[in-house]
């Protein structure tokens, strides 16, 4: 009997963490989607649905997120691009929850509304530094991006995109979060970025309604704009696991392409699934 009771302690020793674990979610990678679709509805609902919750919500960027799905350290991550063939062999899969659009921000008193690819390259390779050179009035251009280098899926997006894999220019300011991006544009008359359109309900309304979304190319980043393939800076929003989902991760996938996460998803970005 006491060996019964020993091997049963020894089971429940090590099988109930486990058992735990399986109950939780812990989500890694791109701000977009852990600001704008997790923490803005998709966890909470999904713990109220399903019992299960995240211990963790990180959003180190896409990049970042993706190597810590194949180092074993997270079960989910999310990535606001397409991923990469290395990714793929490496046993990442990818499922599209939606679409998102990089806009290009100004302040609201800037009277510039539209730019093109050839003059946006301009300014982010800093060829092009006053906002005369492009239709506007006589003041010095000040971009800012997220910290070149740190593996943030925007800039990548925004580089390959925008720039043709051209540098950006040098003596920008750089900011970790997108959110405070869209701040320092609404504080500063001759800021200009490339954020996440959804994020823009991030920040408080007041901010909000001293920036504007120009149009790149004559094109508004609206929802017809992003599905189409028509605006210039599109990008997938995509949850990544290593090989197929499986357990809460596969749940939570299938929350999210359900009517209720579509739902969510789609107040701030272009769902999926209609």
């Amino acid at each position: 009997m006491k060996q019964i009771i020993c091997w049963a302690a020894i089971v429940m020793f090590f099988c109930t963490p486990f058992a735990l674990a399986a109950e939780e979610l812990r989500y890694v990678g791109s701000s977009t989607i852990g600001t704008s679709i997790v923490k803005a509805g998709a966890a909470e609902t999904f713990t109220r649905k399903s019992g299960t919750r995240f211990v963790a919500i990180e959003e180190p960027g896409s990049g970042r997120g993706i190597q810590a799905l194949i180092e074993g350290r997270t079960t989910l991550a999310g990535s606001s691009r397409s991923l990469r063939a290395g990714e793929r062999k490496q046993g990442v899969i990818g499922t599209v929850i939606g679409y998102d659009a990089i806009a290009v921000f100004v302040h609201a008193s800037n009277p510039i509304t539209n730019l093109t690819k050839e003059q946006l390259q301009g300014i982010f390779t800093g060829a092009i530094t006053n906002w005369k050179e492009v239709g506007g009035r006589d003041a010095p251009i000040a971009p800012n991006t997220e910290i070149q280098g740190a593996g943030r899926a925007t800039i990548e997006m925004f580089t390959e995109l925008v720039l043709d894999g051209a540098a950006h220019g040098e003596g920008f300011k750089e900011i970790d979060l997108p959110r405070d991006q869209l701040i320092e544009v609404a504080s500063n008359p001759n800021a200009i970025c490339g954020v996440s359109l959804g994020l823009l309900a991030a920040i408080p309304a007041d901010q909000q309604s001293r920036i504007k979304a120009v149009a790149v190319n004559g094109l508004e980043p609206t929802d017809l704009n992003v599905q189409s393939g028509a605006y210039l800076i599109a990008r997938p929003l995509v949850l990544a696991t290593r090989g197929l989902p499986s357990g809460q991760a596969r749940e939570f996938i299938r929350f999210m392409l359900s009517p209720e996460g579509q739902a969510i998803v789609s107040k701030n970005f272009v769902p999926a699934r209609r």
